[in-house]
């Protein structure tokens, strides 16, 4: 890619100054507004429809690159050294997550390498300048931890070297004549020999580092043996780790300056007394001391903002885009602007910005999909360029280089696949932000004014934002919520708002955003529902918001109490549509399906060929459904592709899709009353590509128009 950007807040008002980050080897390049109005079109097309708002942004900049800060790392500030100082120690434990890497990797680092513990082909190894001066001979297991000491005792050093569980023998190795004269250090690197010209890690290291403590004086066998046991003497610097879950710094234990962890350092990550008794950081804090690091981290490409420029105060709400284009080379990079305060409009589109974030930069197409497809599986260009690229940092379905989890996700980087018209590998057409610009189309076509926002608007600005509205629509996949935003959304409904829901998949998995840098969303799976990866043991706990990880379902919280509906199966075979039922008929069911004579709907679209595909939600009152809901139509039948969800299987069994059990793995359209509020809710990803078909002209956009028209006038 030729033009890569992202903005400051992704989101703005009128009359707000947008920052812009764009990197290019492209000598100059060409900035735009646009105002985007279509969907992307077919399978294939990739339509970008807009609207260019050339006075409020039509500029030639000079093109740069701008480097990527890759790699965690902490930078601790040490106290004060005696004068001379004759010795010191250093002690830590450790848990390396894969000790025989390609290169080296430095655990920590004193004065900037000039003392160093390293991982060197499987061993534990002390440089001294650079120079390889005593050498573990042990091999170091990966996953396991080791108590590792380091004694300078004037020109002498000794490392040494003991596994926790006392599984492999304790080693250590000791060199004279290995440091010269030593010089005061003032900081202690972790996870870094040093940082390059753009602030990265020098030879970074993977995996974790728990309690390091220093003593300006060299300890003895039975000191290092006490430390080991927790009852070493006192430290001349240590850190409190047990504390402080979401902060960046690491307060110290003493009267110097504190360190900071750059660049998404992991806590409440276990250490190496954690026993199984408690899985939570709150209940069992010196338990979680450790800090996990990896090679991969990017939580803030940290670009400088070369693009400035204001918005007018009156610009109406909607999705925009900066269109960057240089030589033969074109890129949209969206941008949400929210309503003015002063200006009063019925409707507000909620972009789920969450789930755009949890799979931002996604690198899933390397996976084989093909048996559950009848597209053929084609990773975009784009797709290949990110799995090239680990600058542009992973999304929350991947895991690290070291086959670590990733926890976090950030919005302050160029993210790929919320772009307008960027195709999918999974669907073979669209999904996500593109199939949310289908509903923007629609919303257009009608002519009347609406508002847009995101999740992090809607948890920023809470009922302040939603009372202005009468009814609020979310996007295809609305699938990551935070508790904050949910109670929101709740309070809006139960005193008298309206929800259409017309997406899939919808409410599902614990979601929480950092308060101090609101761009970061965390995410930790719980070793249950439809997941990626299992969350590694004892590390369920969020640390941004002090609560367990997992579904919303396993917390109470479940879709379908809230929505009506909720997941029961995925696929990317062909989609179908909804046949109605006798509700369809009569009372509201007349009112939503008034001028359609159909019996089913929504058998076309351009995102696998029906409204009812991808990940869907079904109507089932014994797990939270309102009994009350109308239950107004279901899919007509899925194929055997389409898998029913793990987390309401107790034991896998044959014959499981939704061929051989229909009840079970279905869509469904149901209309209720919740408070003095109402819900309509549509369970599928693809219902809004199934709403552009044949220019909007077709019954799925008629109930979809009679749904907001009879909750606009409720």
């Amino acid at each position: 890619m030729d033009l890569l950007g992202y903005f400051e807040e992704w989101s703005v008002r009128p009359g707000d100054t947008v920052r812009m980050a764009v990197s290019t080897r492209k000598a100059r390049y060409r900035a735009v507004l646009e105002r985007l109005v279509t969907g992307p079109g077919a399978q294939g097309e990739s339509t970008v429809g807009s609207v260019e708002r050339a006075d409020v942004l039509d500029r030639v900049l000079e093109g740069r690159w701008q480097e990527t800060v890759v790699g965690s790392f902490a930078d601790l500030p040490l106290p004060a050294a005696p004068a001379p100082l004759s010795g010191l120690s250093l002690h830590a434990w450790i848990w390396p997550t894969v000790p025989a890497g390609k290169s080296k990797q430095v655990v920590w680092s004193l004065a900037d390498g000039a003392l160093a513990l390293v991982l060197d082909g499987g061993r534990f190894s002390i440089e001294a300048e650079g120079r390889t001066v005593a050498h573990c001979p042990a091999v170091v297991i990966a996953r396991r931890w080791y108590s590792v000491a380091l004694t300078v005792d004037g020109t002498r050093l000794t490392l040494d070297v003991a596994e926790a569980g006392g599984l492999v023998a304790e080693t250590s190795a000791t060199a004279d004549g290995a440091v010269a004269a030593l010089a005061a250090p003032e900081r202690l690197l972790l996870a870094a020999r040093s940082m390059d010209a753009i602030g990265a890690p020098v030879d970074p290291y993977n995996g974790k580092i728990e309690r390091p403590v220093l003593y300006w004086r060299p300890l003895d066998a039975d000191s290092i043996a006490a430390l080991r046991r927790g009852e070493g003497p006192a430290a001349d610097a240590s850190w409190v780790a047990e504390q402080d879950f979401a902060s960046t710094v690491l307060k110290s234990a003493g009267g110097f300056p504190d360190g900071r962890l750059v660049n998404g350092v992991e806590r409440a990550v276990t250490g190496h007394g954690w026993d199984g008794h408690s899985d939570s950081f709150i209940e069992t804090p010196g338990e979680y001391g450790a800090l996990q690091f990896h090679e991969d981290d990017m939580v803030d490409a940290g670009w400088d903002y070369d693009l400035v420029f204001d918005l007018p105060g009156d610009l109406p709400s909607g999705v925009y885009a900066v269109r960057l284009e240089a030589d033969e080379s074109v890129e949209h990079w969206p941008l949400f602007v929210m309503g003015r305060r002063d200006e009063t409009v019925d409707t507000l589109f909620l972009l789920p910005t969450n789930t755009y974030l949890a799979y931002a930069n996604e690198q899933l197409a390397k996976l084989d999909f093909s048996t559950v497809m009848e597209h053929e599986q084609r990773p975009h260009a784009d797709d290949i360029y990110l799995s090239q690229h680990p600058e542009l940092g992973r999304s929350c379905y991947d895991t690290h280089t070291d086959g670590s989890v990733c926890r976090y996700s950030s919005r302050r980087r160029p993210i790929i696949q919320v772009r307008p018209g960027f195709p999918n590998w999974l669907t073979g057409s669209y999904r996500h932000f593109p199939v949310d610009l289908y509903a923007i189309e629609w919303l257009e076509r009608r002519g009347e004014p609406y508002h847009v926002a995101t999740d992090e608007d809607l948890e920023r600005e809470g009922r302040a934002l939603l009372d202005r509205y009468k009814v609020v629509i979310t996007g295809s996949h609305p699938e990551y919520w935070t508790r904050h935003g949910r109670g929101i959304l709740d309070g809006y409904l139960r005193d008298g708002g309206h929800l259409m829901y017309l997406g899939g998949n919808g409410f599902y998995w614990v979601t929480s955003r950092d308060p101090a840098r609101p761009w970061l969303i965390e995410v930790r799976r719980d070793n249950s529902g439809t997941r990626c990866w299992d969350a590694p043991a004892g590390e369920r706990g969020h640390v941004y918001s002090n609560e367990q990880g997992g579904i919303w379902k396993n917390r109470g919280l479940g879709p379908h109490g809230f929505v009506g509906i909720g997941f029961c199966a995925e696929g990317w075979s062909k989609g179908c549509g909804y046949r109605r039922r006798p509700e369809s008929r009569e009372g509201i069911g007349a009112t939503l399906f008034a001028g359609i004579e159909d019996e089913i709907v929504g058998d076309y679209g351009y995102v696998l060929g029906g409204a009812v595909g991808d990940e869907i939600d079904r109507y089932d009152i014994a797990l939270g459904s309102p009994p009350h809901a109308i239950h107004l139509a279901s899919s007509t039948g899925v194929g055997r592709e389409y898998i029913h969800v793990v987390e309401e299987q107790n034991v896998g069994l044959p014959d499981q899709g939704g061929d051989a059990q229909p009840e079970l793995v279905r869509s469904d359209i149901v209309y209720f009353t919740i408070g003095k509020g109402a819900v309509f809710s549509v369970g599928s990803m693809t219902v809004a590509g199934a709403i552009a078909w044949n220019g909007f002209d077709n019954a799925m956009a008629r109930l979809v128009d009679n749904a907001l028209d009879h909750l606009r006038g409720r």
